[in-house]
């Protein structure tokens, strides 16, 4: 694909960067006449397309102009160095354009019976709103192996008051489950526990986190918390072969 057709593909990639690859001539102004230091984008690109896509990025990863470029946090765009190189994340970025260059126009372009018009990677693709692309149970990990299960569910409660209701981190049901039966396989049950406890505040209604709740007591070896869990679970669940089994299991049925 020739540069004269890039502006739209590139204002859906991915991309790690906000007024990244811009830079204004030193005329102490913003917008620019004219910009230097492209080394990705085409060096004849309209001034109103670059702020375009510089926007794109920004709310692709939810970070503003410093992120890449010197300059400071309310400092008048002008007074801005977008022609300096000294930020790692400028760097970063016109990598990620490069990436995402070539999943759009080789990588994708050679799936079968593509959908026209064809799916594109787009910064928020991976993003979501996010500097660093990561998923929940990611997020909880890491804070998990930082300070334990404490750290893992301060982790969560601020990821919730600050994204909730954002594309940027799901907060289903499923994630805190998952996230305590990913903890209790590595032996820290009681951890798992106390994570699907937490999940039970915001889904206090979810029968497969008392099912969940269930299969962990009956692995710790607590029977009688084990049956009240799966009870809970089939009052939600009625259906639940699984669920139903394990209860005839502690009961001594067959």
């Amino acid at each position: 694909m020739p540069w004269s057709h890039t502006p739209p593909l590139i204002r859906t990639s991915a991309i790690l960067a906000t007024f990244v690859l811009a830079a204004p001539q030193t005329s102490a102004q913003f917008p620019p006449d004219s910009v230097v230091n492209l080394e990705v984008l085409p060096q004849d690109i309209e001034i109103r397309a670059l702020i375009g896509i510089m926007r794109d990025f920004a709310i692709g990863l939810g970070v503003r102009c410093q992120f890449c470029h010197v300059g400071e946090e309310g400092q008048p765009l002008s007074e801005f160095d977008f022609p300096s190189d000294e930020k790692v994340n400028k760097h970063k970025a016109r990598e990620m354009l490069r990436m995402v260059e070539t999943i759009n126009t080789q990588l994708l372009a050679s799936v079968p019976e593509r959908s026209d018009p064809p799916v594109e990677v787009r910064c928020e693709t991976c993003h979501h709103g996010l500097s660093k692309p990561q998923t929940t149970i990611e997020a909880l990990t890491e804070a998990y192996e930082d300070g334990g299960v404490n750290s893992a569910v301060s982790k969560y409660r601020e990821l919730r008051e600050r994204y909730y209701g954002s594309y940027s981190y799901d907060f289903g049901e499923g994630q805190l489950n998952e996230f305590a039966m990913q903890i209790a396989r590595t032996g820290q049950v009681d951890d798992g526990i106390a994570v699907v406890n937490v999940n039970l505040e915001f889904f206090p209604e979810s029968g497969q986190s008392y099912f969940v709740l269930g299969e962990l007591y009956r692995n710790q070896g607590s029977k009688e918390e084990a049956i009240q869990n799966y009870e809970k679970s089939l009052e939600f669940i009625p259906d639940n072969p699984v669920a139903q089994r394990r209860l005839q299991e502690l009961r001594g049925g067959q």
